[in-house]
Order: structure tokens, then sequence, then C-alpha cells
């Protein structure tokens, strides 16, 4: 399954009293069913390459350190931001650097851990900082304007891939965006239990401070647990803890302000309009594997290579953090490690894997493949709800950003394990 896309599969819903994410909640309502094709229809995944960029053997500009997150502009220029380098650099549709900004700090402008960018078409970047909880707001020349934080004295928040939602200000989250308060570090805030449902939520970056808009409601699985549990190392967790393998919430923008996402096991892809009515649902027959004594132990293999990971990098970033907050970080990954030893797990292996959506307006659905936890084939469908065929396993990543007349950036490693960006250009078929 493609971590890029899918990201962690565990979700704790509810809050730790040192440390805790705020998840997103709502419930979905189904209108016009589209039942499409059961059989396959093969694409073949020859796109012509424009550019490639990121090679050890190239130049200074582009080694890049962590390629975090991209986006394109109007003009087809590529923003890349590297988030250990703290910065951002921009692609000419060439492939020659075009310019540089960002950097490390804590002013207006400057990186701590910058993990997403959204660029609109005329150049305006939009960088989220999950350490200062906020968004660096840039004109087209690189030039910081503003900073817009997350409300309610937000601190680390962790921010899912982004999605422009038309022209204006707003973005949309590709899943529910994870919080920790000032006031839950120091003890003084609680929670209910996890609801069992999630909001679609754009976000306004107008303001000083960001505000949220719900667009629909979509459905999340119940919880494993609903009682408050303490760690082994005195971390109490109060709300509940999320199953296994529950199925994601995935989100991409379409062109007019309306969104497709999926948030069940089975394949059903939910479109809206811009005031967040569902249109339709687009679906086709293929049945969610069941969770097998293998499946278990596979996914807890992997849940604890990703805790391990995540721990790095956490302990990276703490050392520029006080002695106190550190010392809380530590706790808490020492949970969340004893939480994936003991963690439950829903029924079913959900068939979607990752949805994005592209320039033109296209739905990219990543499916599993026969092995439960594998990728599989990737749906390319319409808003409307046409099946435009597939492209097999293997044969082709989800693009990691869309941009105008057909390009699309895939984020790829070299034979020495470094990453490198390749631009190439789509069919007019799929764009």
């Amino acid at each position: 399954m493609s971590e890029r896309l899918r990201g962690t599969s565990r979700r704790f819903v509810g809050f730790a009293i040192v440390l805790g994410w705020s998840l997103l909640a709502g419930s979905a309502g189904a209108q016009e069913v589209i039942q499409l094709p059961a059989e396959d229809e093969w694409l073949a995944a020859d796109f012509e390459e424009v550019y490639r960029v990121g090679s050890v053997a190239g130049e200074e500009w582009e080694q890049f350190v962590r390629i975090a997150s991209l986006d394109f502009d109007g003009a087809g220029n590529l923003h890349v931001l590297d988030g250990q380098a703290s910065r951002v650099v921009v692609v000419a549709p060439d492939g020659s650097r075009l310019r540089e900004y960002g950097r490390a700090g804590d002013g207006p402008g400057e990186f701590r851990a910058a993990n997403q960018i959204v660029v609109m078409a005329d150049g305006q970047a939009m960088v989220f900082d999950r350490e200062h909880s906020a968004f660096h707001i840039f004109d087209p020349g690189g030039q910081v304007v503003r900073t817009v934080r997350m409300p309610g004295g937000g601190l680390m928040t962790n921010m899912p891939d982004l999605d422009l939602a038309g022209t204006g200000d707003f973005v949309i989250p590709n899943g529910s965006v994870g919080s920790v308060s000032l006031n839950l570090l120091a003890g003084l805030e609680t929670d209910e239990p996890g609801r069992h449902s999630r909001p679609v939520t754009r976000l306004s970056l107008s303001g000083d401070e960001v505000a949220t808009d719900t667009i629909a409601q979509a459905w999340m699985a119940p919880p494993a647990q609903t009682a408050q549990r303490r760690a082994s190392n005195g971390v109490v967790w109060l709300g509940s803890e999320a199953l296994a393998l529950a199925p994601s919430l995935f989100v991409g923008a379409l062109p007019g302000g309306g969104v497709a996402f999926s948030d069940s096991s089975a394949y059903g892809i939910r479109v809206t309009g811009s005031e967040g009515a569902i249109l339709r649902i687009l679906t086709r027959p293929f049945r969610p594997q069941p969770v097998t004594d293998r499946v278990r132990e596979a996914e807890r293999k992997r849940q604890l290579r990703l805790e391990e990971e995540y721990a790095s990098d956490a302990s990276r970033r703490a050392a520029g953090v006080s002695e106190r907050i550190g010392a809380m970080m530590g706790r808490v990954l020492e949970s969340r490690r004893e939480l994936v030893e003991t963690m439950e797990f829903n029924e079913e292996v959900p068939v979607v894997r990752g949805v994005q959506t592209g320039w033109g307006g296209t739905i990219w659905v990543q499916r599993g493949g026969d092995d439960p936890l594998s990728d599989g084939p990737i749906d390319v469908l319409t808003a409307a709800g046409r099946y435009l065929g597939s492209y097999p396993a293997g044969a082709s990543a989800i693009p990691s950003a869309f941009g105008p007349n057909g390009l699309a950036a895939f984020i790829e490693r070299d034979e020495f394990d470094v990453e490198m960006v390749v631009v190439r250009r789509l069919p007019p078929a799929v764009r």
C-alpha cells in the first residue's frame, strides 16, 4: 500500500493527557449511485517525460534532502518543498531553476518543520509548518506576505496533503488534521470520547487565523475503545483508539468548488457540488478483503517501522524545543509503540487506498492489490461518472502533483535511494 498516499492507517481518536490528536468528525448521505464497469480497461502508462531534477550528480540547487510536498502553478512552474533543507525550489517548465524562497528560522516565512505546500494559479504559495502550526503565505515572487496561524494555540499540528479549492484562499486537507494545543500540553484540557464521524473541511487563509468551513459529512468507523487507557509509562489516552485498517478519509478538490472523497471500506467515491451536497456516488463492484491473522501481523510490523521512522524524526525536531516538551514527546512516542502492539483491527481491508484529483477534474483512485496490504491498479474516473480506464498494478503511481497542460510530477528514488522529481505529461484522455 502506498505510504505516501495512505500515511498511517491508525488514527488516535481523542486525546492524551500529555499529547494528543484532534480529529475531524461528521457523516455522509447518499444520492445518485453510478455503477461503473466491473471489468478493467487497461491504459498504457507511457507518459512523455518532460524533465527530472534531484540527482546527486546534478547541480547543487537540485540536490534535495527530503521532498515533503510539491505543487504546480498556472504557468507550469513546479514548487518543490524540501522539508529538511527548509526551502522551496521553483523549477521552470524546461527543468531549470527559477528561484528559491523560505529558510530555516522562527520568523515570518521561515520554517522549522514545513511539510505541505499548495500553490495558486498566479504563483502565490501557502506553506504549512507543523511546528509553527501556521501557514506562511508567499507572493508569486517568493516574498513572504503574512502568516496565518491555527486557532486555539495549536502546537505541532499535523497537516495532511492539501488541495487548492477553486481560485480563492481555501485549501482542503486530504484527511483529518491532527493538532496539539498548548492547553492540552499543560494538562488543562480534556475532550469527550471521539465521535464516529468526521467533516470534509475547507480551510480559509484570508485572515490572521485559519477559519474552517464544513463541506460535507463523512463516515468514520466506530472506535476500538471508548474508555480512557493508561500506557505502562503513565501516559493516559482519553477518548478512544481507532481500529487499525479502518478506512481513511481521502479528499480531492474539483474544479468549481466541489470535492471527491472516499470514507468507507467499499469502493464508493462521493462527488459533491460547491455547496457540499452529494451529487453522486461512483462505485465499482470490488469487495473488501477480510483481515486475517497474517494481515494483522504484517500490519503490526509495518506500523512499528513507521513509528520508528516517526520517532527518529521527532527526536531530531525535539533538539530545538525545551527539555520539558522533549520529554513529553518521548513519553508519547513510547506509548504509541505500545499501542501498536495491542491495537485492535477493522474486520475488512478497505478497497480504496488513495484518491487524488487532476488539474482538469479527473479522479484517480488507488485500489488495493491481490495481497491485502499491497497496491493494485489505479482507476481514472470523471466527476460526471465516466470510467476512463485503469493503470495496471506497478505500471504507475498516482502523481504527487498535477499541473496545467497535462503536467504531472512523480517523486521517485534513484539507484542510490536519493529522492528525485520526474515531471511527465499525461495524455489528454486522463487529464
